[in-house]
């Protein structure tokens, strides 16, 4: 059949000027539903399902439409065409059948013939087509930059910029950094005297759309974010962390008074192991409301709130890029190379949750932190990886530096999975030094980027560019849905000109 099929088509290509084929799509994966969609987009057709030949007549309508039957091509044709094509048809003995025609209205509107003509002859109203789909919304190009856009990841601007960040004049370290002051730190610092560089640190974490997959898994990289958030700021050692732990459950309905007791148990088990402890925090165990007779439920969540003490505030590593031409981005990967997309912002953004979420089976390898890069000077920016993945992670480092960067991965996994890992910036003559401290503490560590002097962001995959942008109109975008946010709290005219300036 393909051979036939074949010498169809070349007859008609030889024929040059005169070709009567104006598009050919071949039919696979999700039959004519599909490849006949595809032929007919943008303009729309009138389909009917009846007019497919078919071998096996007692086959439904979704059958028909549905079944992915090979060495079958769906050609669009100038109406003078027709019969030409038919003729050549005969000739390689190929069926082919005229099943609709472009309508013009950007619909693909399938009918069910039979069931029109017995409704005619009943005298009864005439059936609804089978599908009537508007193909832009099928077809149409996909919303770009959605996981940016995403609350969980987008710039939080409309909560800090509004308040005075320095007050009493011992912050060390503010939420925003970098020339523009883009709210991107991952800790907080503060001086305990006016005549010293002694201080103290404090980084969050939490994960709860992970804890709709996996309640232990959540709680352990709950712990584990807060570490990777805590590890810029230099402190006295890793058993001096302290935590707070703040529950969220709506404890009272079925299950998940059972799965915050299994997460109870993944965080002693990992904070015992990581040598660090709780010494207070809150409990909301009623995060369930009813609304409109239905029960609106929070997803369990525990925020862990880490601190310890700085010895010197004076070494702090900022997400913001500052090398220029001369810096290199090594990724540091905490989660021993799996790659899951299982509660992902990835996935959110597409309304999904996933199957399997990650999670550091292997809690003892956050104990091999950077902190000797830090002490040494070797790092001149650092960001941990969490929501958005890896990709988000070097986007917000060009963001806040206002500079540009060129990425390189390997898989989509790779890019956007929620798991644990930290990115640096070094210097390029000093990453030597830096990959051979890092594999002395037993840490895999490889190089995803190089920053540079363009005014693009270039993000490749296979040795293909699926990114080329300019990375201020990608900052735009992760800034949007902040502004959006404050208009609900501020005059618009006000958040219009802070989004102009």
């Amino acid at each position: 059949m393909a051979q036939k099929l074949y010498r169809v088509v070349r007859a008609c290509v030889e024929m040059r000027e005169d070709n009567p084929i104006v598009s050919i799509h071949d039919q696979g994966a999700g039959g004519n539903c599909n490849v006949v969609k595809e032929i007919i987009y943008p303009k729309g057709a009138e389909i009917d399902i009846w007019a497919v030949v078919i071998g096996d007549h007692t086959m439904s309508v979704l059958e028909i439409w549905s079944a992915e039957y090979q060495e079958q091509d769906a050609i669009l044709v100038k109406r003078e065409s027709r019969s030409m094509l038919q003729s050549i048809c005969q000739i390689e003995r190929v069926c082919m059948a005229v099943i609709g025609t472009i309508s013009g209205d950007e619909h693909v509107v399938l009918v069910d013939s039979r069931a029109v003509q017995e409704s005619q002859l009943s005298g009864q109203l005439a059936p609804r087509p089978v599908v009537d789909l508007e193909l832009q919304k099928v077809l149409g190009d996909m919303p770009q930059n959605r996981v940016l856009r995403l609350p969980s990841v987008c710039s939080k601007r409309f909560l800090t910029t509004k308040v005075d960040r320095c007050v009493t004049g011992l912050v060390a370290q503010q939420q925003t950094v970098g020339p523009l002051k883009i709210t991107l730190s991952d800790v907080a610092v503060i001086v305990q005297t006016y005549s010293d560089f002694t201080g103290g640190a404090c980084a969050i974490g939490e994960q709860s759309i992970k804890g709709l997959l996996d309640p232990k898994a959540m709680l352990r990289l709950a712990v584990g974010e807060a570490l990777t958030n805590l590890v810029w700021a230099k402190i006295t050692s890793r058993s001096d962390v302290k935590a707070s732990g703040n529950w969220m459950y709506a404890a009272k309905l079925d299950g998940e008074g059972a799965a915050m007791y299994d997460a109870a148990i993944a965080l002693s088990e990992a904070m015992i192991e990581l040598g660090i402890a709780i010494d207070g925090g809150k409990d909301s165990l009623s995060m369930a409301a009813h609304a409109s007779d239905e029960v609106v439920e929070a997803p369990g969540n525990r925020v862990i709130s880490a601190d310890a003490t700085c010895p010197d505030i004076t070494k702090i590593v900022t997400p913001h890029l500052k090398l220029g031409n001369d810096g290199v981005l090594v990724h540091i990967d905490l989660a021993k190379g799996k790659q899951r997309l299982g509660g992902s912002a990835l996935a959110q953004a597409f309304d999904l949750v996933g199957d399997e979420c990650p999670d550091p089976e292997d809690v003892s390898y956050l104990k091999r932190g950077v902190q000797e890069l830090l002490t040494d000077g070797l790092i001149s920016a650092g960001h941990d990886i969490s929501d958005g993945g890896l990709i988000v992670c070097i986007l917000e480092m060009a963001f806040a530096g206002n500079c540009e960067l060129s990425s390189r991965g390997n898989l989509l996994q790779t890019l956007f999975s929620g798991k644990l890992g930290l990115v640096l910036e070094v210097s390029e003559h000093e990453l030597g030094v830096v990959l051979e401290k890092l594999q002395n503490f037993s840490i895999s560590a490889e190089i995803v980027g190089q920053v540079t002097a363009a005014p693009m962001v270039e993000v490749k995959f296979d040795g293909i560019a699926h990114l080329n942008e300019e990375m201020s109109l990608l900052r735009d975008l992760w800034e949007d849905t902040s502004f959006k946010l404050e208009k609900f709290q501020r005059l618009a005219s006000c958040v219009d000109s802070e989004r102009k300036g």
